[in-house]
């Protein structure tokens, strides 16, 4: 089965518009575009390839998540990419940074310093953190307790496998189904609350 060639864009607005209306194509135009140099750099700066992955999907989640909330608009001479690229390494740094990491590798010692501030008091606000309470709280509870263990206590996959007794691919390839599951009640429940 021939794969359908990936769209290119005639600008970043036109980008922007593809993923503000969750075009399946944008998504993977994005992932093709973003993450080759995203997981060249974490595996630069003390990290793995699974590790990578890892930061890349949740980076990625606070990014789309800000587009379909209107937090992020498209500034004029901004590059998609760049914006994505800087919200995974915003995931990475604070990996690196948490307890689970301290014992295994140290900070580098030179760092692209960006400013995070407006990314996580955006992340932080109440509004969205209650739909997201509301979210969970509608998924299948296998699905609730991989979202929380993985997105929250920061549980790893080879963990998670463990106490769900499967394989770690499986896990993997069902935190993302769990995680689409919430991206949908999230919208549902975000529209209902009027944000």
């Amino acid at each position: 089965m021939a794969t359908r060639p990936l769209p290119i864009y005639a600008t970043d607005q036109n980008f922007y518009d593809a993923l503000s209306r969750r075009d399946e194509r944008a998504y993977q135009y994005l992932y093709a575009e973003s993450f080759p140099s995203f997981r060249f750099w974490v595996q630069n700066n003390n990290g793995t390839e699974m590790d990578a992955e890892d930061a890349f999907q949740k980076g990625l989640l606070n990014f789309l998540l800000n587009i379909e909330t209107g937090k992020y608009q498209l500034q004029a001479g901004t590059r998609i990419t760049t914006v994505v690229f800087d919200y995974c390494k915003c995931v990475w740094l604070t990996e690196l940074k948490s307890a689970r990491f301290r014992t295994r590798a140290s900070l580098p010692d030179t760092i692209d310093v960006i400013d995070t501030a407006d990314v996580a008091k955006d992340l932080e606000r109440m509004e969205v953190v209650n739909v997201v309470r509301q979210s969970l709280g509608q998924l299948k509870d296998e699905c609730r307790k991989l979202i929380e263990w993985f997105y929250v206590e920061e549980v790893s996959l080879r963990e998670i496998a463990e106490r769900l007794n499967m394989k770690e691919s499986s896990v993997k390839s069902k935190r993302y189904d769990c995680a689409e599951k919430l991206k949908g009640f999230y919208q549902k429940t975000a529209n209902k609350n009027g944000l």
